[in-house]
């Protein structure tokens, strides 16, 4: 382990990524890494108001444990075709539409994995047909949102 030139303080070794599977995913959660298989994905391509061109994919990705929606926005988008196998690293899921979404942010990244073996996806185990909604909790007086 060296020193980091900027604070002198000694770097931490880099640890290596636990993947988890996908019917372990929970709506809120970020910070996650799965493997998954792309089973049916969509491009589109949207036109910002500054005239750059924004890419989108929306698909169904899953593993032998569940599958679930997601969309990848940017250049990680041209990584999602039918069939592949995809690393989403540092993923979060979120409810749109009371149904659960996978997503990436700017932190988050999407790797193509040829190497990782995926059999059949479970679409038996849909966690995005799950309907979540909001609940509104009284603490102290205030109305708070769950």
């Amino acid at each position: 382990m060296g020193k980091d030139p900027f604070t002198m303080e000694q770097k931490r070794p880099l640890r290596k990524p636990k993947f988890d599977r996908i019917i372990d995913l929970k709506p809120g959660v970020h910070g996650f890494n799965v493997y998954a298989k792309v089973k049916e994905a969509t491009q589109s391509e949207v036109t910002r108001q500054d005239g750059t061109k924004l890419k989108i994919a929306e698909c169904v990705v899953g593993d032998t444990t569940a599958c679930v929606r997601a969309r990848i926005v940017g250049d990680f988008a041209d990584l999602v075709k039918d069939g592949a196998v995809i690393a989403i690293r540092n993923g979060r899921s979120e409810v749109f539409k009371e149904h659960m979404r996978l997503e990436i942010d700017r932190w988050g990244k999407i790797t193509a994995e040829p190497n990782q073996q995926i059999g059949e996806i479970n679409t038996n185990e849909d966690l995005s047909k799950v309907a979540y909604e909001m609940k509104y909790i009284n603490l102290k007086g205030k109305q708070q949102q769950q």
